[in-house]
């Protein structure tokens, strides 16, 4: 553990004296908790009440016992956990987490001697049943429009009076008590300007501050939960993001947005960069919207690489999933970065649809054709099988049987020999879909399982019911 707190830099001091001790959970692994704002963010207004000692965890299989970051406490000794859920699959971790701490599955099962479980994060926008059978109490939606209020409930002297306060947020659901009645958004992040107070050596922006520029998204692609749920679109002011620089010893961030480049005031930011000589990671990069200073500033930062998401390889598929983006701007994009001297481009793409034919499966062979002809050293190309998830256009869609995309997976690979590529797994895909849209009573029946068997063995179990549903 201490090798992990040891790799962080401190940017930002995080009090850890309150008597209110909550332990702040991600179930993933060190890497995939460092790379998102969670992580560090929750923590930081978690601390801001005077009273609440937030320290952080996270999740390994081989771990018997659980240390926070902070100062190596066990969670035992937290009267609280709160975990940040952001995949549907990190849900065996969370299970995993209890069973090993002897705490029961399920909420009926608990006594007051037993901390209280508190559910939020990214998959509240999704499925908002899976998580209600085992927490105490979720959270949906955006922490900060009901922080004050949140955080003064976790004061509470008793169990009963902590889920009593936290029933009475619009955003929280107590299974025991009531259910919510909305999902928490619009804040403007220029109240809060959501950044991490420590810098991780690991994950997707190693030795970068993160920022969170914008939160929503402007687009309306009918597979993803960001323009549809996240609404509206918000973005932090550019003087707003300079505030932060002028007074942070820091000279290296990570923007954190559904697209860097939609972000409306960008010439604005990019002046920032130069006038403090920043270095800038971004997750990936919108096509039609690319301009030249913006990949020469992430040239000066650094990369040699950038990432875009092309979706599919043909238009035609590309009109179905709503990605509007057309093959002469792709062409476009990636002939102007390599005219700036990037040599290695990844690009992500969906496959899965059951409108697909072997001539939309070519033309991903097409792609990667043309950026080598463009002169790319290396063309990484990544795939993930369709999972319709609930709260997007494509929600009452079907995921494809699994020998479907077996198949699929099978032409690609033999259409992309030479090419860098990488498939998600179809078995974990399946297990995703399958939690994104279980209800109560079928996580019930799985808490049921959990109980005599394992995490291995749950997983094989929501897999086949999985594949069963998609034949």
């Amino acid at each position: 553990m201490l090798k992990f707190k040891e790799s962080e830099k401190q940017i930002e001091e995080t009090e850890t004296k309150g008597d209110v001790r909550v332990a702040l959970v991600v179930p993933s692994g060190y890497e995939v908790a460092a790379s998102g704002l969670a992580f560090h963010y929750v923590q930081k207004l978690l601390n801001s009440h005077p009273r609440i000692r937030c320290e952080r965890f996270f999740y390994d299989e081989t771990f018997k016992k659980f240390y926070s970051l902070e100062t190596q406490t066990p969670i035992d000794e937290f009267s609280i956990w709160l975990f940040s859920v952001s995949f549907e699959n990190d849900f065996s971790n969370l299970l995993d987490i209890l069973k090993k701490k002897d705490v029961p599955l399920s909420w009926k099962e608990r006594e007051d001697y037993h901390p209280i479980i508190i559910a939020g994060g990214a998959v509240t926008y999704l499925n908002e049943e899976f998580l209600i059978p085992v927490a105490d109490a979720v959270y949906y939606g955006e922490l900060e429009k009901y922080l004050d209020l949140f955080t003064e409930a976790l004061t509470g002297e008793t169990k009963q009076e902590i889920l009593s306060s936290l029933s009475r947020i619009p955003a929280v659901e107590v299974p025991s008590l009531k259910e919510h009645t909305e999902i928490a958004a619009g804040v403007d992040l220029n109240d809060f300007l959501p950044h991490s107070s420590v810098v991780p050596s690991l994950g997707v922006f190693p030795g970068k501050l993160l920022v969170e520029v914008g939160r929503g998204c402007i687009r309306r692609c009918a597979f993803c939960i960001f323009g549809k749920n996240l609404k509206p679109a918000r973005f932090v002011k550019p003087e707003r993001f300079e505030e932060l620089v002028r007074n942070t010893p820091y000279r290296e961030y990570g923007l954190i947005s559904a697209t860097i480049t939609d972000y409306p005031w960008l010439e604005d930011l990019l002046d920032t960069v130069e006038k403090y000589q920043l270095k800038i990671s971004v997750s990936s990069l919108r096509l039609d919207r690319l301009s030249e200073r913006l990949l020469r500033t992430l040239k000066d930062s650094g990369q040699r690489s950038f990432t875009i998401a092309p979706e599919a390889g043909s238009q035609r598929i590309r009109d179905i999933l709503k990605k509007d983006i057309t093959d002469e701007q792709i062409e476009n994009a990636l002939k102007l970065a390599r005219r700036l001297d990037f040599d290695r481009v990844k690009m992500y793409f969906i496959y899965g649809l059951e409108e697909e034919t072997e001539e939309d499966l070519e033309a991903f062979k097409k792609l990667g054709d043309l950026a080598v002809r463009l002169g790319y050293r290396e063309v990484h190309m990544s795939f993930n099988p369709l999972i319709p998830k609930p709260g997007t256009e494509f929600e009452r869609r079907k995921m494809e049987p699994v020998d479907v995309l077996r198949k699929k997976e099978k032409i690609l690979k033999n259409l992309l020999k030479g090419f860098r590529v990488d498939f998600e797994s179809i078995r974990e895909s399946v297990v995703q879909y399958t939690i994104a849209h279980a209800g109560k009573e079928e996580v019930e029946s799985w808490l049921k399982f959990f109980e005599k068997s394992d995490k291995k063995s749950l997983g094989k179990l929501i897999y086949e019911e999985g594949r069963k549903r998609l034949c």
